[in-house]
């Protein structure tokens, strides 16, 4: 069997490595084609694992540029001659970019006995922070190249299940939630909180999409029944303004800078009584990639993100999901919150975690619709 996986964006390679190790361990022969550039750090990047291909890629500095648009464009087709010469019996292509689901439509009407797989792992432009544009030209149109494209695979994957409803797509037999997954399994933790003082941790990229507005004044309301702290690891263009918000609202700051290394990133979890996973109101995301570093970590959440993940906080018990008209009462509850209390949400988060979010959990998800890519 061969199987090629297209993606373009390296901060997709978690799942991409995990793909590409779930065909291999089939028997497949995999091929993995991705960008030369990196949307992370906006540099050109050396060949590395999971890709066996690059493809040169026009590069851009901006997220929100017409430039954007066209490197992904240029990429779709490149990646769709890279393809096209090939016969290949699964082709497993991560979307965004958006204009992959035209291009890879393209290779199946040529090679229509090939198992096409779309794996919706973001939504653009509806996650990003365009509220009053979203429905209006060009984003329209960049919306229309992904739906217009999806009924031509065999099969589609979303990174959540609030995608099926955004999509209106509830109830089509394609469509299942393939959850982001870790290779990481959790560590002993060893909590060391405070009756007196409350922590958060804010992990992950400190951008655009995340609300700071929310986060000093949760912190300030906080304030006000205990003394706050607020642990900070990762970057980001905005970390600058989150700081300097939160220290306005006489909260200590306490930056980490990066951490990868998993013993020390608990370390820090553990002196935490919650991470913040949020997100600006007219951001449309289910989960995100810090809430499983979170719960890898077993810390609970502070949550404004719908859909799945605040399902998860209401029905499995694994944090807060705080509404923005909600702080001032919900701010006195989590203050009021025991360590005991604190500790069973831990205990709950690292559950959740185990049932749904480590590589077995992913394995096993991909295997209930195995016949779907036989």
């Amino acid at each position: 069997m061969k199987v090629g996986i297209v993606c373009a964006f390296d901060t997709y390679f978690d799942r991409v490595s995990l793909l590409k190790e779930y065909y291999e361990e089939k028997g497949a022969e995999v091929k993995v084609y991705s960008s030369d550039f990196s949307h992370r750090k906006k540099t050109k990047i050396p060949l590395q694992d999971p890709v066996t291909i690059q493809i040169s890629t026009r590069p851009y500095q901006k997220n929100l540029s017409i430039a954007r648009i066209r490197s992904h464009i240029d990429f779709s087709k490149r990646a769709y001659h890279a393809i096209n010469s090939q016969v290949l019996d699964v082709l497993h292509v991560l979307i965004p970019c958006n204009s992959l689901a035209k291009t890879m439509s393209m290779y199946k009407r040529k090679h229509p006995q090939t198992r096409l797989i779309f794996d919706l792992i973001d939504l653009w432009p509806e996650t990003m922070p365009i509220s009053k544009w979203k429905n209006r030209f060009p984003f329209t149109v960049w919306k229309n190249v992904r739906d217009r494209y999806l009924d031509t695979a065999d099969l589609v994957y979303t990174e959540c299940d609030l995608f099926h409803r955004v999509l209106h797509q509830e109830g089509n037999p394609k469509f299942h939630t393939l959850y982001w997954a870790r290779q990481e399994m959790p560590l002993q933790r060893k909590m060391d909180l405070k009756e007196n003082e409350i922590s958060f941790c804010y992990l992950g990229s400190m951008n655009n999409i995340i609300d700071i507005d929310f986060i000093a004044q949760f912190c300030e309301t906080c304030s006000k029944y205990k003394k706050v702290k607020l642990h900070l690891i990762g970057d980001g263009e905005s970390k600058k303004e989150l700081i300097y918000q939160v220290k306005m609202k006489k909260v200590e700051v306490i930056d980490h800078n990066k951490v990868f290394d998993q013993v020390e990133k608990q370390k820090i979890f553990d002196q935490c009584h919650f991470g913040f996973n949020v997100m600006k109101e007219n951001v449309v995301v289910g989960l995100t990639m810090k809430s499983l570093d979170y719960m890898c970590g077993q810390l609970p959440i502070i949550n404004t993100i719908p859909g799945d993940t605040k399902d998860f906080c209401e029905k499995e018990n694994i944090g807060f999901h705080v509404s923005h008209d909600c702080i001032k009462p919900m701010a006195k509850v989590i203050c009021g919150q025991t360590i005991q209390e604190n500790s069973i949400q831990r205990e709950n988060i690292k559950s959740l975690y185990l049932r749904y979010f480590t590589k077995q959990s992913f394995v096993n998800g991909i295997n209930q619709t195995e016949s779907m890519i036989k």
